[in-house]
């Protein structure tokens, strides 16, 4: 279920994003009743994370966006390189359900130059 999608950004930007999950019929997927999750990490293996996405879901939770914000003071430290993500979704009452991985694939982040 989960959408291939990769995001690039560079050392020290305030890196925005908004994302549409969708499924596999190109409609949104309804997030009513869900919380949101997800991290960085250096390879899939890794057992330290590296960012924590913080991802929220925007407006409506029947329109699938979520959104995730990175202040430049995070994003500055983070190491130049070719990094691993996914976000998952997991039922606000954790005690019923089981979470799903909505969203996965590269987070690349380029070294800055201006400084």
């Amino acid at each position: 279920m989960a959408t291939s999608y990769n995001i690039t950004a560079y050392q020290g930007d305030y890196i925005q994003l908004t994302l549409n999950v969708k499924n596999s019929n190109g409609s949104a997927i309804n997030l009513d009743g869900y919380g949101v999750r997800g991290q960085v990490r250096a390879s899939y293996g890794s057992t330290g994370v590296l960012l924590d996405l913080n991802p929220i879901i925007s407006g409506n939770g029947s329109n699938g966006i979520v959104s995730i914000n990175i202040n430049s003071y995070i994003s500055k430290d983070l190491p130049v390189n070719d990094h691993v993500y996914d976000i998952e979704r997991y039922p606000s009452n954790i005690l019923t359900g089981n979470s799903i991985k909505l969203m996965q694939g590269k987070f690349s982040i380029l070294p800055e130059v201006t400084r």
